[in-house]
């Protein structure tokens, strides 16, 4: 199999923990989930799977709709960028916008690490010729990038910035370093709009429900890029560390080479894939707080998921 450099310069960056007996390689990184065709593809894929749409998808674009005006009142600004982090295919963004007021004036700012998503994105809001859509600006990048976009776009004719970070995306990522860095380059009258799901029970259970092999059609790719066959790798999922964590098992010893670089993987040794953090209502309400004067918690009483907005 093909070695990807991105996937292998980010394992051998992060190298290896031992638990027990057992050798853990962490890769755990959603910039990684969407880096080559096959990857976003197999995103793709489960965005239209029906479980995943009604449980995730169809919940917060229900409230993005239900909720507009109100976020739009709390935003305050009608001349914004609006930067939809980890933009996807812009359907979100695309819902969200179609329910603003009229009086709305934005540049929409789309950001991701695929060019292939990005160009989605853009084509769809622009497909939807709406007067309230005055100019779009993409990056193909990641989060990490956020400071020095923020500033960037901020103008005599687009002063305010509005922040989208929907789909789950905080679950990703260590959520207190993720807030501090997404706030400390935003300015007063910002703000951040999350869309993420909450516990209301025992905070890790319905484990079987992230076995679906959808998940295993898209995250296999990363361990394909690591230069395994799909033999030479056993899917797992479990909760462990404080998370969930999707996870391969490597049933073969091999020896991989790239560029230079040579990695020794054993029978035995774990690769984590993919992590999501559980949060309860409260504890995603305090984190929000923590970086911002202003917050407002809006739960879609149908489901556990939830907006919570955010202002400088």
């Amino acid at each position: 199999m093909p070695v990807n450099t991105v996937i292998f310069n980010e394992l051998v960056k992060r190298g290896y923990s031992v638990q027990g007996k057992k050798r853990s390689w962490d890769v755990a990184n959603a910039k990684l989930w969407y880096l080559t065709p096959e990857l976003v593809k197999g995103y793709l894929n489960l965005t239209t799977y029906p479980p995943y749409r009604k449980n995730f998808i169809d919940l917060e674009l229900g409230l993005l709709k239900k909720r507009a005006k109100l976020i739009a009142g709390f935003c305050g600004a009608t001349t914004f960028n609006l930067i939809d982090l980890g933009c996807g295919d812009g359907s979100k963004a695309a819902a969200f916008i179609k329910q603003l007021p009229a009086n709305v004036r934005m540049r929409y700012c789309p950001v991701d690490v695929s060019k292939t998503l990005l160009d989605m994105a853009v084509k769809r809001v622009r497909s939807m010729h709406s007067n309230k859509v005055f100019a779009i600006k993409p990056f193909l990048t990641g989060f990490s990038e956020m400071g020095e976009i923020a500033p960037m776009l901020r103008n005599s004719e687009y002063q305010s910035n509005v922040v989208l970070l929907l789909g789950g995306t905080i679950a990703q990522y260590d959520i207190n370093d993720f807030l501090y860095q997404i706030s400390k380059d935003m300015l007063p009258g910002d703000s951040l709009i999350i869309g993420n799901g909450y516990r209301t029970g025992k905070r890790f259970v319905h484990l079987e429900k992230y076995k679906d092999p959808l998940f295993h059609k898209w995250f296999v790719h990363i361990v394909k890029g690591l230069g395994f066959s799909e033999k030479e790798v056993q899917v797992g999922t479990r909760f462990a560390h404080g998370r969930l964590e999707g996870y391969y098992t490597v049933l073969v010893d091999k020896k991989m080479t790239h560029k230079g670089k040579t990695v020794y993987f054993r029978k035995g040794d774990e690769i984590i894939v993919a992590i999501q953090y559980k949060f309860y209502s409260s504890e995603l309400q305090n984190f929000c707080k923590l970086y911002f004067k202003d917050v407002q918690f809006l739960p879609e009483k149908k489901g556990e998921y939830c907006l919570l907005l955010g202002k400088k």
